[in-house]
């Protein structure tokens, strides 16, 4: 056993109970949001192939004297990871752009599209000798139209094609434009054609309707273009379901022919008319639009009444159970609808009002999870965790153990018991609690325990954390 007590000097080790789980620590303090730079930087050095290495770009935070190892790090893949993490500076970017590997210029030429590079490190992207980096600069954040166009002219056709697009192509003179159309490689010319692609209106008369023969444009046509009456009346008696379908979800359909769709034939129009904004609670109680097995449709007209606390309140009256999950999933609710919607007799709508609502209260939020054993975010939530979760531990459901540890008074022995729990889920969650008594969590980073999770917990102290580095480096 690795049988470190709390008590014990880091020297103190007894040996492991078999080969020590070196990148299931690593991976573990490289997650582990209190492993100080000291450890970060070790991490970094010990990632020798490559294994393990993309943690730069995922960790939430790292710390200046970290982020200037990786920058500097004689592994490209270090470099390479760090290009790709989110919220870089572009001083540290710029650093990258100019990195003598093409890997890592690569990398960075990606994250120029959502970081704006200084002028001088665009320059030197864009005459990169490698084309697939040069290809990956249209696009990237400020790009000087001077650039836009020697790169619409490189001598890669990887990189022209790159280089147009709807937005660029208005941007490139005459004469470059002029030699892309005749450009000889197919890519570059394809290209060309998707930019210049206009998109024809759709048709709004009955005679332009009979005149279309593409089907997706009918479709579209049906779902949501502007309708004049005669082309109304002609889709609601369409043979095609599908575009039945379209035209009852149409809000610029008349309601009285959006009516006439109420007794279609086929289950899936019937529900589409059902939800619509236009209907009076009448008129949608009156649809059959049976049961679905399918996730509730958006429905954006409901979210449009969030400013209307009476009009919510009605909406959460509803007899349709989608429009009341619909109402269910606003962040923000009037105290009377989400009581009311809490207490509504569809599992769909309290579990979308457990999801989605910051007003709903945490009991529902459990008696929700306990119902419908699940979904796993529900626990995540700060208003889920509550006193008396513990008795949940004692029960057959992983689920339930699971959500067992958000309770702010769970005993330690009953941390510990979790955390040797059969079902790996709980186990690992249980590993990483800062709570787990200090003994308890050395034992865990032994092989075939939870080694990962339990590197992972902040509650492991810093000298413990590089004597996994450096029993994981010994041969």
């Amino acid at each position: 056993m690795l049988g470190l007590s709390a008590h014990q000097p880091a020297a103190a080790w007894r040996p492991l109970s078999g080969p020590p789980p070196g990148s299931e620590w690593r991976a573990g303090l490289a997650a582990n949001p209190a492993a100080p730079s000291e450890v970060l930087v070790r991490l970094l050095n010990d990632t020798s192939d490559g294994e393990g290495a993309s943690w730069p770009a995922r960790r939430p935070e790292l710390p200046d004297r970290v982020l200037e190892a990786a920058l500097r790090h004689p592994h490209w893949w270090v470099r390479a990871a760090l290009a790709e993490r989110l919220g870089l500076s572009p001083a540290v970017l710029a650093v990258l752009a100019e990195d003598r590997e093409r890997r890592v210029r690569r990398a960075a030429a990606s994250a120029a599209h959502r970081v704006p590079l200084p002028e001088r490190a665009l320059i030197a992207l864009a005459d990169d000798r490698d084309p697939d980096t040069r290809r990956r600069v249209p696009g990237a954040v400020g790009l000087p139209e001077e650039l836009l166009v020697d790169l619409a002219q490189d001598g890669s056709p990887l990189v022209r094609a790159a280089a147009v697009g709807a937005d660029s192509w208005v941007r490139l003179p005459a004469r470059v434009r002029t030699a892309l159309r005749a450009d000889r490689d197919p890519a570059v010319r394809a290209a060309v054609q998707r930019a210049l692609r206009v998109e024809r209106p759709l048709p709004v008369t009955l005679a332009g309707y009979i005149a279309e023969s593409d089907p997706v444009r009918r479709e579209r046509t049906a779902a949501g273009a502007a309708l004049e009456r005669a082309l109304g009346e002609w889709l609601v008696l369409d043979d095609d379901p599908r575009i039945r379908r379209a035209a009852a979800g149409n809000p610029r359909l008349p309601t009285d022919l959006a009516l006439v769709l109420a007794v279609d034939p086929d289950a899936a129009v019937r529900l589409a008319v059902s939800i619509r904004p236009d209907l009076t609670e009448q008129q949608r109680s009156a649809v059959d639009f049976g049961a679905s097995d399918a996730a509730p449709p958006e429905l954006p007209w409901v979210a449009e009444r969030q400013g209307d606390p009476a009009e919510l309140l009605r909406l959460a009256r509803s007899a349709h159970p989608l429009v009341r999950c619909a109402v269910a999933a606003l962040e923000r609710l009037p105290g009377e609808a989400v009581a009311l919607l809490a207490e509504d007799p569809e599992p769909a709508v309290r579990l979308a009002l457990a999801e989605h609502c910051a007003d709903a209260p945490g009991a529902l939020l459990r008696s929700v999870y306990a119902e419908l054993l699940g979904p796993s975010s529900l626990p995540a939530l700060e208003r889920f965790a509550a006193p008396g979760l513990a008795k949940w531990a004692e029960r057959p459901e992983p689920a339930l153990r699971l959500a067992a540890l958000r309770d702010p008074e769970l005993a330690p022995e009953v941390l510990a018991r979790l955390a040797e729990d059969p079902d790996e889920a709980v186990a690992r969650a249980a590993a990483g609690d800062p709570r787990l008594p200090l003994e308890v969590l050395l034992g865990l980073l032994e092989p075939g325990a939870c080694p990962a999770a339990a590197a992972a917990n902040p509650a492991l102290p810093a000298e413990f954390m590089l004597r996994l580095l450096d029993l994981a480096a010994e041969p």
